[in-house]
């Protein structure tokens, strides 16, 4: 694999484009935090992102040209998706790694960005699972100062008091994944997250606990999982069963993931909740099963 390419750290006035690769997005809501985030940078945005077309954000052409645009506008030092919902995948097979690679800026957000992530992943750069643009000026002060600090070049605090399902080792490796039901949909494309030595990172949102191992399950036949050196899990938001009977995602989680002999860390403020902690993707990271621990070794930006 390529060495880790670092895109350059941001600074105060820098250009941002948000742009809106995946569902429908709500202009009362995205519009007040692109005028928060003008504050510090310079945010580059159109009136494209409000588009409809059925359950996306216009169609692919329009949804494609813009990310382009943002991808090869050299005066653009970050891309941060407007949310997430579902689109990414339908434009992934007509982006370029190397588009990336030569001009390498973070990519951001979460949710269905994790197919953008997996494109970043694919050109060897590192990118930022953290909220989508509104997520960031509606999130806690504690993780809107981690994000801006990720932005700055700064390395990440550890995370702790996180919940051992797995063995109490130590592992260290490349963080990557994000979304279940996309990290799952990707397997057996060219796109699917290479776990070998990675540590994953898996979140999910409104799916029922038998979906969760479904989706687990499909993994762990495909191989995918193969080799992964420890699984991380943020939280599963109403990822319950309508009568609240059968087992919870969180005890499908350490049921499909504990027999596999490595870390793995539940209860990371990560998701779709009220806690969206930003961490760089394919930068390593420190996983203590003992001491419950997620810390990471290196910045994400330079």
């Amino acid at each position: 694999m390529r060495p880790l390419i670092r895109p350059p750290r941001l600074r105060r006035g820098d250009a941002i484009a948000v742009v809106a690769p995946a569902g429908p997005v709500a202009e009362g809501r995205v519009g007040k935090a692109i005028t928060a985030l003008g504050e510090r940078y310079d945010v580059h945005s159109s009136r494209r992102i409000y588009e409809r077309t059925g359950y996306l954000a216009g169609d692919d052409e329009s949804r494609l040209r813009e990310l382009t645009v943002a991808l090869t506008d050299d005066a653009i030092r970050a891309i941060v998706c407007a949310r997430g919902g579902y689109g990414i995948m339908r434009l992934l097979g007509r982006l370029d790694p190397e588009l990336l690679a030569r001009r390498p800026k973070p990519l951001i957000g979460f949710s269905d960005v994790t197919a953008l992530h997996a494109y970043a992943a694919r050109a060897g750069v590192a990118s930022i699972h953290g909220p989508n643009v509104g997520g960031v000026v509606e999130g806690s002060e504690e993780d809107r100062a981690a994000f801006f600090a990720l932005l700055d070049g700064e390395i990440g605090a550890p995370l702790q008091g996180l919940t051992s399902v797995g063995t109490s080792a130590i592992a260290l490796g490349p963080l990557r994944g994000g979304n279940l039901e996309i990290v799952k949909s990707l397997v057996g494309t060219p796109w699917a997250f290479d776990l070998r030595g990675a540590v994953l990172l898996l979140e999910e949102v409104g799916e029922r606990p038998y979906r969760v191992d479904r989706s687990l399950t499909q993994m762990l036949l495909a191989g995918a999982l193969d080799g992964v050196a420890a699984v991380v899990v943020g939280e599963l938001l109403r990822c319950v069963e309508p009568d609240g009977s059968g087992p919870t995602a969180a005890a499908v989680i350490a049921e499909r993931l504990g027999p596999l002999g490595i870390p793995v860390l539940t209860d990371l403020p990560v998701g779709h909740g009220t806690k969206n902690r930003a961490l760089g993707l394919g930068t390593t990271v420190r996983v203590d099963g003992s001491a419950g621990t997620l810390t990471p070794l290196e910045p994400a930006l330079s």
